[in-house]
């Protein structure tokens, strides 16, 4: 009956189509083609179909009694329910440390769930991904709005919906984490012949279902789904919708409209604390789409519910790690967020694989110059994908040697620190070198990890083991720029450690790393080919589910943009959450080929979307700053600094989460962590969008000096701040008077 059980790790986030509206899918004709995109028929009656698998005529369908039949279904459910049992024993795949897949089943119709669904995809999903990644899960939810291939018969669209629920149901013990969406629309019915008997026998159908309502039964009724949350909308709103919009969002055939009631019915008697009312209002259209107000406590509902299911089978203790393995933890989320992007470069990475697996005793051939066999420097500009190719490096690397430290700068505020580097080199080795004991290495200075680094090289040059270490961003790390820029690393290294770092050409850098005593090997990061584009855009759609056709494909992939991963990365991400399937094809068309001009197609959206106000704000800020902000002066900031009342945590966290993709973690003065820019192109945009005018900028500087002013207890910032923001606010007067009145200060902090 579809209960089976599976030992896999894997639990995601679905959001399902249904034909009669979410691939514009109407009752078939006599060939039962879906285009992509084509418009619903709302006059077009639906078919009726049997409960039982006998096949009747399509036309005799039509004289069914709906009472009769709806009863019939339930009889058939309850039917199905008793013989249901769920599987014997427990997935314990659970109860295991490491990185899993948590997924998401959300089951609606789709025109008129367009605003909940976007609000799951924007908001919901954002916040639960970032809750999940604290306890080392992937939250990967899959909106098939557009995941249905064109030219998609029936029975092809029934079985893309029902794979995937029963991709969930296998991989969560039967009962998967599930959310369903209920308005006054039940939905398209497939008739009869579009039922195969393969379907019948596979997914135990039951005829004169909606596909929304089939999901609910697999998904949830039949093995009582304690992780299952079941929305039902007031349907007050319709009272205001245009009259050509009502059809949309109303079922008038009387057997959708008493299935729908049934349902609703039975979901509140079985399901009492698991389904929720809640309330919205019409605000009007954007294009063809109805627009609704007041999802805020739809939202807050969905997220306490999944956060609650996904706790319990995933408890917080299930990834505790000892206190001294806390701090690999960001970088075991870097990896696993950016490793699992990249599937190109396969040439590069068996390079990398090769220098780092080498036989000890021969030198790694690399090129035909001589070089420092024990170091290799993979070059590439800024966005050329570093990162991405550095973590999948370490995915590999990972699997092929215990004895590997890995460290991505700028995955956290303390990653920038070189003493954080040399604290983690130090751990790392210590423990594999048992005679030399060391203690206390968190409280140690710069200088002291400095010599105890070079003692423990020396101590496992004896060592018959390799020591494989990879550095990601070098060329940002905090003390960048300062004459002991580098001098950490020693001259040359024992011939069993490798040493692979990433940079970008950063002159300081390549001139400390090429002034060894022998040059390391380089390696040059090119764009990428086209059939690694591809690989790449299919292997990340796959995860959610969504497959580009042949044409979508090329045309994404032709870009003069693709060629460069953060491009293709970001323009992937752009097209996930865009939900209008029918102009999919428009909007890869209109994808910019600059990563400028993609940046700022991105960024001018979640401009018009924000809703807390302060997403263009704090753009304005970080790039109005010297080197970038601190999160608790960009809280006070976009608080209210007079009243010295931050930004609420809530508003916080949701503008942080909104902007994550286009921030990194930089160091300023003694080191303090920063929020920056990820890439210049980001600094672009925000000057010519947002900071047009020398009196908008003159603004954010005159805030930024009344924050260092009033508000900064840190006399070093107030005296490196306050000149710089007064003097680019146009505000002499203050400046004169502030180098007056200070000229003690200035000087002792110069």
């Amino acid at each position: 009956m579809g209960c089976s059980t599976s030992k896999s790790t894997v639990v995601t986030s679905t959001i399902s189509p249904h034909p009669d509206t979410d691939n514009g899918k109407q009752e078939p004709e006599a060939t039962p083609k879906t285009k992509q995109g084509s418009q619903d028929n709302r006059n077009q009656t639906p078919a009726h179909h049997g409960c039982t698998s006998a096949h009747t005529r399509k036309d005799g369908e039509k004289n069914l009694d709906p009472e009769t039949t709806v009863k019939e279904c339930w009889k058939e459910i309850d039917k199905q329910c008793w013989t249901c049992t769920k599987a014997e024993g427990k997935d314990t795949s659970r109860a295991l440390g490491g990185w899993q897949v948590v997924r998401v089943f959300v089951s609606s119709t789709f025109t008129d769930f367009h605003m909940e669904r976007e609000a799951l995809v924007k908001k919901v999903f954002p916040e639960l991904r970032e809750w999940c990644e604290g306890r080392q899960l992937h939250l990967v939810e899959c909106d098939l709005r557009w995941g249905v291939p064109k030219d998609s018969t029936s029975q092809t669209t029934i079985s893309i919906c029902l794979e995937e629920l029963d991709r969930c149901l296998k991989e969560t013990d039967g009962q998967p984490f599930f959310l369903a969406m209920l308005g006054e629309r039940y939905g398209w019915i497939p008739s009869i012949q579009d039922v195969s008997e393969e379907i019948r026998e596979k997914y135990s159908w039951v005829d004169h279902l909606s596909i929304t309502h089939m999901e609910i039964v697999r998904g949830a009724v039949r093995s009582d789904n304690p992780s299952a949350a079941f929305f039902l909308r007031d349907p007050d709103f319709l009272k205001d919708l245009p009259q050509d919009q009502l059809a949309n969002f109303v079922d008038t055939l009387e057997l959708n409209t008493q299935q729908q009631k049934e349902l609703k019915s039975r979901l509140k008697a079985r399901f009492p604390d698991q389904v929720f009312d809640y309330t919205c209002s019409y605000d009007g259209e954007a294009g063809d789409k109805v627009q609704l107000l007041g999802l805020e406590e739809f939202c807050k509902r969905a997220v306490k519910f999944l956060k609650t299911a996904i706790g319990n089978r995933y408890p917080e203790s299930r990834g505790e790690l000892p206190s001294d393995s806390q701090a690999i933890l960001p970088h075991i989320a870097f990896i696993e967020e950016k490793g699992r992007f990249l599937t190109g470069r396969d040439a590069e990475i068996q390079k990398v694989l090769d220098f780092a697996t080498s036989d000890i005793t021969k030198a790694p051939q690399m090129s035909e110059e001589p070089a420092d066999h024990t170091m290799l420097v993979v070059l590439g500009d800024s966005g050329t994908g570093k990162s991405f190719f550095m973590s999948k490096c370490a995915t590999e690397l990972r699997q092929k040697t215990d004895n590997f430290l890995y460290h991505f700068v700028g995955c956290c505020p303390e990653s920038i620190d070189p003493v954080n580097i040399l604290q983690r080199l130090c751990g790392h080795m210590a423990n594999q070198v048992p005679e030399e004991a060391v203690e206390g290495i968190s409280s140690m200075s710069y200088v002291q990890l400095q010599n105890l680094f070079h003692l423990l090289l020396e101590k496992t040059s004896n060592r018959e083991d390799r020591l494989v270490v990879l550095i990601d961003g070098l060329n940002q790390v905090s003390d960048h720029g300062s004459p002991t820029y580098l001098e950490w690393l020693p001259t040359t290294f024992p011939s069993n450690l490798r040493f692979i770092i990433s940079t970008t050409s950063d002159p300081a850098t390549l001139q400390r790393l090429r002034g060894r005593q022998s040059p390391p090997h380089e390696l040059k990061l090119h764009v990428l080919g086209q059939e690694a584009r591809q690989n790449i855009v299919k292997t990340y759609f796959k995860q959610y589910n969504k497959i580009l056709d042949d044409e979508q494909l090329d045309l994404l992939t032709s870009s003069a943009g693709a060629g460069n991963p953060v491009w293709l990365a970001m323009a992937c991400e752009e097209l996930r959450v865009f939900g209008d399937f029918s102009r999919l094809t428009e909007k890869i068309d209109s994808l910019p080929a600059s990563l400028e001009g993609l940046m700022n197609m991105l960024i001018s959206r979640i401009v018009t979307e924000d809703e807390t106000g302060y997403i263009a704000q704090m753009l304005c800020l970080i790039e109005c700053s010297q080197h970038g902000l601190q999160e608790s002066e960009l809280q006070m900031l976009l608080g209210d600094p007079q009243m010295a009342t931050p930004l609420p945590a809530l508003t916080w966290g949701q503008v942080l989460r909104t902007l994550k993709p286009f921030l990194r973690n930089t160091a300023g003065h003694q080191n303090l962590p920063l929020l920056g820019f990820f890439h210049e192109s980001v600094s672009k945009v925000v000057q010519k969008s947002l900071l047009g005018t020398q009196t908008v900028q003159q603004s954010y500087h005159k805030r930024l000096a009344d924050y260092y002013k009033d508000q900064c207890a840190n006399q070093q910032l107030v005296v490196t701040n306050l000149p710089y923001h007064l003097q680019e606010a146009g505000l002499e007067d203050r400046l004169a008077d502030f180098l007056k009145n200070n000229r003690g200060i200035t000087e002792k902090h110069r």
